[in-house]
């Protein structure tokens, strides 16, 4: 008996290729020959070229930098009035050989910064050779002078030394501690202290009718303000926080006690106002009876007599 091998009517599967033959081989390019993969060289003269072009932007930058062209030819300067022209050109160090691209707005305005008499500036160089600069000066708001030396000294708002004066004039008088004189540039007193005591000068009159001659501020922190009328008003120690704040206590003291008829700030007789202690207000005057209104039930009294200023605690 014989027996046919029936032919499949399915195609045949062939064999499935493995990973490593259906990848191609990694870092080999078969469509571009090795040759295709260098780069062209450069045509020397085009290096040449390249270097000259160079060459001729160095010298071109160096000529614009150094050269007349772009010198500083003007300096416009506006609102000093404490500083010349000269003292601002030459803190900022601007000539005729410097470059008006070397002027740096923001550094320069830093330098000027520096000077005491400046508190804000600008800086502003323009391609025409022209640097504007905009100063504003401290406005001296007292003159300060070391005990009883008669060399006084302006002071900024910050109490910042900004020069010597003659006078104190309008500007609020403040006699420091005996000693040296402060030098230009440091701080006086605290900045807080001067904001007060101007604002004491600035607000006396219309609290009790009377005007400062100044204010002594001496060793021990005490501090005292002289009226024009000569008499003096003792506040005790303001060195801290809550000694500043007590001021307000203080000078309502001194109008409270004027109010009740007990002190006349217009009387010859009148030597000083303690108001240490402003829940007790005492008065000193040249005669030890003074003629004094009668005071009201519940007011304080007035002193007798003067009474010594405490030493240092």
């Amino acid at each position: 008996m014989k027996f046919r091998r029936r032919r499949s009517l399915m195609p045949r599967i062939g064999r499935r290729p493995s990973p490593e033959e259906a990848v191609p081989l990694k870092g080999q390019l078969w469509t571009r020959s090795e040759r295709a993969l260098k780069e062209p060289d450069v045509h020397w003269l085009r290096r040449a070229i390249a270097a000259a072009v160079a060459v001729a932007e160095c010298a071109l930058l160096g000529w614009l930098w150094f050269g007349p062209t772009l010198s500083i030819k003007s300096v416009e300067i506006s609102g000093a009035r404490h500083l010349t022209a000269a003292q601002v050109a030459s803190a900022l160090g601007l000539d005729s050989s410097r470059s008006i691209l070397a002027v740096d707005g923001e550094s320069d305005r830093r330098r000027l910064l520096d000077q005491v008499w400046v508190r804000t500036a600008s800086v502003d160089p323009q391609l025409d050779g022209t640097v504007v600069v905009h100063v504003s000066e401290w406005q001296p708001l007292a003159a300060y002078h070391a005990g009883l030396s008669k060399h006084y000294f302006l002071l900024s708002s910050q109490a910042m030394v900004l020069g010597p004066a003659t006078s104190a004039g309008a500007l609020v008088d403040i006699q420091g501690p005996a000693g040296a004189d402060p030098r230009v540039g440091s701080q006086a007193i605290d900045p807080a202290l001067l904001v007060a005591l101007v604002n004491i000068q600035r607000g006396l009159p219309g609290l009790i009718g009377q005007e400062v001659a100044g204010f002594i501020f001496d060793s021990c922190g005490d501090l005292t303000l002289v009226s024009k009328r000569g008499w003096k008003v003792y506040f005790g120690r303001v060195l801290t926080p809550e000694e500043f704040s007590s001021l307000h206590e203080k000078l309502a003291a001194l109008k409270a006690i004027a109010g009740h008829g007990n002190v006349d700030y217009n009387s010859g007789d009148l030597i000083y106002v303690n108001v240490m202690n402003p829940s007790e207000p005492a008065a000193g005057y040249k005669s030890r009876a003074p003629a004094a209104p009668t005071p009201s039930p519940g007011a304080p009294q007035p002193s007798p007599s003067p009474a010594a200023v405490p030493a240092c605690k």
